[in-house]
């Protein structure tokens, strides 16, 4: 830094202590650790004549920033999702993705094996129960969906046992938010040998909604959390995480006092002004006294009241009757800047999070969409450990065992239009063709190709598990080559009994 006259290196080095004491002092009112001790670093830019820099009498340098732990405020949570229409979209939106992108499985199971997962899932409404969690832990910071497994109810407090699930005993998810439903208890694991619960609570406070608590083994819940934060603030947070309203909170002030700014601008978009020649020495106290003044008043409250375009208003000698209108030139450009500050604070297109594009309706937002997709899928990723013990516990009740390449795939949130569909179903038809006639592919193994490409383009649908054996069996018997045709000894055989002309 280029020292100057006015700010000296001692003069700068006490600004500096006083910030770092002040911010220590605010640490100690949030039951934080002070700051450990720092050395002044002298390289930031100043320039104290001009008032600009670090540490200058500036109005930008007036500028602070304070602890706000909004995640605390349940209340306030609660009326923001129930009552503001654009916080219930931010937490609900990227849930409903998440979950209608529900992951598949990618491993040499059965197809029919695949749909007993599935109706499993659709018999006990794990989706929408896995999509509540996922809400409230959005909302709140902090979720837990307590698996539900038959003949267990009484040892809730051990790990959970994979060998001991019984066949079908899964019986669901039950969320429950961290405020009314499940906390922590207990320590924190410290077993390094176990990276995914490593320093996560090992037990969990379960409380139904009749006032009944029992505790539970962390095995046993799928646990979803908000924004991470740093380690101080994690401990804070009782190791959950925030709000995603926490960092869009302020944004969402801004834009609804502007949205009503502009509604009170509009009652005031054409005010009718009158001019009064002698209103002035009227109007003081050597022309009227104060019954004068009073009758004033309520004529004039009077002629406000039942003026419309059909009235009649009565005006002095010289007076005038004029119209002032307000132009809103301008006032949609700062608008929408507010609202592109909500979408980016939110992480999500204004198309999605508003229901409209800014920009107009021939823009296709391309980039906007492709960097949501993006964080959608990073965001899964995230939760990828609850999905795999649900399917863990899926496998062991409706399988009997969780398979050795179990694997979850998690399909793109775009919901595609019909031409691409047809499109997709196309080039993976031509596709699937090309490696059987080149013998890459058997015959079952391109039906299961087409079978499960069928979940997104709806073509091949109709392929069956029986049809997926029966290919099986005649490729065992050597039946039917890659184009249909016979084995040479078959076809020998064939000719041999056909009579001969």
């Amino acid at each position: 830094m280029t020292a100057n006259t006015n700010l000296s290196q001692t003069d700068f080095a006490c600004t500096v202590g006083r910030r770092y004491r002040a911010q220590d002092a605010r640490a100690a009112s949030y039951g934080l650790a002070a700051s450990p001790t720092r050395m002044s670093g002298f390289d930031a830019f100043t320039n104290a004549a001009a008032r600009m820099g670090w540490g200058t009498p500036s109005l930008a340098e007036s500028a602070d920033y304070t602890l706000v732990r909004l995640s605390f405020d349940y209340w306030l949570l609660i009326t923001l999702y129930r009552n503001h229409w654009i916080s219930r979209r931010i937490v609900d939106a990227p849930a409903q993705d998440m979950v209608r992108a529900w992951p598949t499985v990618t491993s040499e199971m059965e197809p029919d094996d695949i749909d007993r997962l599935d109706r499993a899932i659709r018999r006990t409404r794990t989706k929408a129960n896995f999509l509540v969690a996922l809400k409230w832990a959005r909302l709140f910071g902090g979720a837990g969906a307590l698996m539900i497994i038959d003949g267990q109810e009484n040892v809730l407090d051990e790990p959970l046992a994979l060998d001991k699930i019984e066949p079908g005993a899964f019986r669901g998810l039950i969320p429950f938010d961290r405020w009314t439903g499940v906390s922590p208890e207990g320590d924190v694991s410290i077993d390094i040998s176990r990276p995914l619960e490593f320093n996560l609570p090992e037990f969990y406070r379960v409380s139904s909604p009749g006032g009944h608590s029992f505790r539970v083994h962390a095995s046993r819940i799928l646990r979803f959390c908000g924004p991470a934060v740093p380690a101080p603030e994690l401990q804070a947070q009782s190791h959950w995480g925030i709000s995603v309203l926490e960092p869009a909170y302020e944004e969402i002030r801004k834009r609804d006092n502007m949205s009503w700014n502009i509604l009170s601008l509009t009652f005031r978009a054409s005010i009718l002004g009158m001019k009064f020649p002698d209103l002035a020495q009227a109007l003081s106290g050597a022309g009227m006294n104060s019954a004068a003044l009073q009758q004033f008043h309520q004529r004039m409250q009077a002629i406000n009241q039942l003026l419309s375009n059909q009235n009649l208003l009565v005006l002095p000698k010289d007076g005038d009757l004029s119209s002032i209108n307000y132009t809103f030139a301008g006032v949609s450009d700062v608008y929408q800047q507010f609202q592109l500050d909500i979408a980016g604070a939110a992480g999500m297109p204004v198309s999605r999070l508003f229901g409209r594009t800014i920009t107009g309706l021939a823009q296709s937002n391309d980039a906007d969409e492709r960097i949501y997709e993006e964080k959608i899928a990073i965001e899964q990723e995230e939760e990828r450990p609850q999905w795999e013990k649900l399917y863990a516990v899926l496998c062991m009740s409706e399988l009997g065992e969780v398979p050795a390449d179990l694997n979850l795939k998690f399909p793109s949130v775009r919901v595609p239009t019909e031409d691409e569909k047809t499109k997709i179903a196309t080039d993976n038809t031509t596709n699937v063709v090309a490696l059987v006639n080149a013998g890459i592919l058997t015959k079952p193994q391109a039906l299961k190709e087409l079978k499960q490409q069928s979940d997104l383009t709806g073509f091949c649908s109709n392929v069956t598990a029986e049809d997926i054996q029966k290919a099986e069996e005649d490729e065992a018997l050597g039946l039917g080559g890659p184009m249909g045709e016979m084995p040479p000894a078959e076809k020998s055989a064939a000719a041999e009994q056909v009579p001969a002309e």
